[in-house]
């Protein structure tokens, strides 16, 4: 019998968006393409698209009893892959969801467990068979967790890890892969893009072309001129947003008090109406006016935020049923930590009570990020114990932060009140790989026996960075802890390497102990005494790679700080025991130089040597300024951290992920760019916050600045000042050079590369 796939005509986007999917991919497996029919014409086998509740034939057959019905619970994301024999003997495959995007779910579980399809952030493996079955098939799932996903932040730098550089196609691609793993849930977090001119238009006028930021505002990652016009920016927006909504995803509105450093009012706005502004007895984000945080306790304060929530429900979001607030986030008002504590309370207060009167009906997400830096956990309990837990949660996105205390362990919600685990796993700057899963295990299963705990979220401020800790997000968001973090790395490999899967699984299991030892930290609020100190502090001053920026962390007295020297002694100390396991598996990914021809074992080769170099490179900063009264060991320290820049250097040219000229012609490929551009991207990849590794900057600043750093400690000097101007002199050289006269002369190949590696990590430990 011919076989059609029956998708309900008048149903949501999402069904429609799974029966096409389905025939695409059976098109793309066997090279059969299905026709699409919304009636069932009697004599055809059928792939059933959709529960009773909106499919018609599967409607006929549980009423006529010859169907029981399906084990979903409606209206969830639950799914069910089941075989049926119709009227006539004709064969059906039901594919259903309690919804659409669960619909979805069971299409893309179909071809993954019976055609071996594999899906990834960076593309999909589809295999060729002859046939795919359609009898004998019964699968049901449900997730433990109602809100599983990801969030998309507001900076800039390399395509790959920046969503503020993805296309509408990328976009696509991304929300298309959050359904393959059965993700739910994603905020777009990437600034305002035109919603001042929709919602004050009188006041913010759309600029002639593009948006340039001047002053203070244009330094660094607060350069947030332009590279896209605003109109094609909130354009973008309402695209994306559409397609989410089409594929049934959820995301949350912001709104409140939502002025950063990635939403600052417009100077034309400021002009106009002249707001009055918080006091800020702490100077944060108050360099400039556009900084700084209406006064909400002032008649009309809140209300311009509020007006821009509802114009970005009405002009952006299109929906108002989840809402997400900061509060006062990263922002100490009086010195005062009473009055400071009383005022960001009434901000709660405050924003609550206006999503309530607006949105009767809807939920507010309290994001934990300014709860781990500058609340205690008396006052994040004071907090939790006011709030509505029919209308409200804790969105918290910290979970695996080193320190027990200054955790969701410690804020009285446990057990008691609406909260969301999650991953923060990487500051803009951290682009290796790394997790301390063993760590989130611990606290994983801690959400998962809560009955409170209602979802599991990674929301990194950089995307793409790992590909392991994606897996792990996919695996646990949906059935916690049903593997260890090996046997997940072992499905990954077998999923995505194909013929060198044995191979790359040796490389993997070889350097996860290394790979866990990394960790974005997190912070604690001990005192220097403590024992734990140490061990838990420092990492809340690292923020990043410091080997990219060694002399301005000795402008800043980094080197100085409580316990940072100390903290980097222990990582040190603990990854000395697996260079062994390390340098065997970067060995054998240099002798698979097929292998690392091809795509995805290119990217993960990198990645995981980037890894290891890197995090020496840190070691030996640290250690270089420890060891600087010893010449003789400073001596040995720098010939070591020479050799690792050069193969770091070797590293980053070769693939586009870590270029910013590609990152710029994709960039003006997609809609027309801003010419002026060029030295924004500069400015907010290379600054005192957000430096990342990237080819450029490798000739430009990094080897320069580490010149000038041992320079410094070779001679013997104890101020830091003189070096200001050379290390600003790199960076303004670097903003003004065109990046196309950075690239390299010639690329090496990835397996010599790789090799060199290893070479240079021989006899580290004698180093130190």
């Amino acid at each position: 019998m011919p076989l059609h796939i029956y998708c309900p005509a008048a149903s949501a986007p999402a069904y429609q968006a799974a029966a096409e999917a389905f025939q695409s991919l059976w098109q793309a497996v066997t090279g059969e393409l299905l026709p699409l029919v919304s009636t069932d014409n009697g004599r055809s086998d059928l792939i059933l698209i959709g529960s009773d509740a909106v499919n018609d034939a599967v409607m006929h057959e549980v009423l006529e009893l010859r169907l029981r019905a399906l084990p979903l619970r409606y209206g969830t994301d639950d799914y069910v892959l089941q075989s049926h024999t119709l009227p006539g003997d004709r064969r059906a495959l039901i594919l259903a969801g309690g919804r659409g995007r669960s619909t979805l779910y069971a299409v893309y579980h179909y071809f993954e467990a019976f055609a071996g399809c594999r899906y990834f952030w960076d593309g999909d493996i589809i295999p060729h068979k002859d046939s795919l079955p359609l009898e004998g098939i019964y699968v049901a799932e449900s997730p433990r967790f109602a809100f599983r996903g990801l969030r998309y932040f507001a900076h800039r730098g390399l395509h790959r890890y920046q969503a503020e550089h993805w296309s509408l196609s990328d976009w696509k691609r991304e929300l298309d892969w959050m359904v393959k793993r059965r993700l739910n849930f994603f905020m777009l977090r990437i600034g305002m893009d035109d919603l001042w001119q929709r919602a004050f238009p009188e006041e913010v006028p759309y600029p002639a072309e593009y948006r340039t930021v001047e002053g203070i505002d244009a330094e660094g990652y607060n350069d947030r001129s332009d590279f896209w016009s605003l109109r094609h920016r909130g354009k973008l927006r309402e695209d994306i947003l559409a397609y989410a909504r089409d594929l049934d995803l959820d995301y949350p509105v912001d709104c409140g008090t939502m002025t950063h450093w990635y939403s600052r009012t417009p100077e034309s706005f400021l002009e106009a109406r002249k707001p009055e502004f918080l006091t800020q007895e702490v100077a944060h984000y108050t360099a400039s006016d556009t900084g700084k945080v209406f006064d909400f306790t002032k008649p009309g304060g809140m209300d311009v935020y509020m007006h821009l929530t509802e114009t970005m429900v009405k002009e952006h979001e299109k929906r108002s049923d989840l809402f997400h607030t900061i509060g006062l986030g990263e922002r100490l008002l009086y010195r005062d930590r009473n009055k400071n504590f009383a005022l960001k309370q009434m901000a709660y207060r405050r924003i609550a009570e206006e999503v309530r009167k607006r949105w009767p009906d809807s939920r507010l997400m309290l994001a934990s990020w300014d709860f781990l830096g500058l609340w205690s956990p008396e006052e994040i309990r004071a907090l939790v114990a006011e709030l509505d837990p029919a209308r409200t949660m804790i969105l918290d996105y910290t979970s695996e932060g080193n320190d027990p205390d200054c955790s969701f362990l410690n804020w009285g919600v446990v057990g008691k009140f609406p909260w969301i685990f999650g991953l923060f796993h990487a500051y803009e700057s951290e682009s290796e790989l790394r997790g301390p899963y063993k760590l989130a295990d611990a606290r994983l299963r801690v959400a998962a026996e809560d009955p409170y705990c209602e979802g599991m979220v990674l929301w990194p401020e950089l995307s793409h960075s790992d590909p392991l800790v994606l897996e792990y997000l996919a695996e646990n968001s949906w059935s916690p802890l049903a593997r260890s973090i090996e046997e997940i790395a072992a499905r990954f490999c077998a999923s995505r390497y194909g013929e060198y899967a044995e191979g790359m699984n040796a490389v993997w299991q070889g350097m996860l102990p290394f790979i866990m030892q990394g960790s974005w930290g997190g912070n604690t609020h001990r005192p220097p005494e403590d024992e734990k100190f140490a061990e838990y502090c420092p990492e809340w001053y690292l923020h990043q790679d410091i080997w990219c920026r060694p002399i301005t962390l000795l402008l800043k007295k980094r080197y100085e700080k409580p316990g940072f020297l100390e903290n980097l002694a222990l990582r040190t100390k603990a990854a000395l025991p697996e260079l062994a396991a390390v340098r065997a598996a970067l060995r054998t990914l240099a002798g698979m130089p097929e292998a690392l021809c091809t795509p995805f074992i290119l990217r993960d080769s990198l990645d995981l040597c980037r890894t290891a170099v890197g995090r020496f490179l840190n070691f030996l900063t640290a250690a270089a300024y420890a060891a600087r009264q010893d010449s003789a060991r400073l001596s040995s320290i720098r010939t070591r951290f020479d050799a690792l820049m050069a193969v770091m250097s070797d590293l980053l040219s070769l693939h586009e992920d870590h270029s910013l000229l590609a990152t710029l012609r994709r960039t003006e490929a997609t809609a027309p760019t801003n010419p002026a551009f060029e030295v924004t991207l500069k400015r907010n990849i290379a600054n005192d916050y957000c430096t990342q590794p990237a080819c450029e900057l490798m000739s430009a600043i990094f080897i320069p600045e580490a010149k000038a750093y041992f320079d410094w400690l070779a001679a013997g000097k104890t101020d830091p000042e003189p070096l200001r101007p050379l290390r600003d002199g790199l960076y303004e050289a670097f903003y003004q050079t065109p990046l196309a006269a950075l690239q390299p002369q010639s690329v090496p190949a990835p397996a010599a590369v790789i090799a060199a590696a290893v070479r240079t990590l021989e006899g580290l430990e004698e180093v130190f």
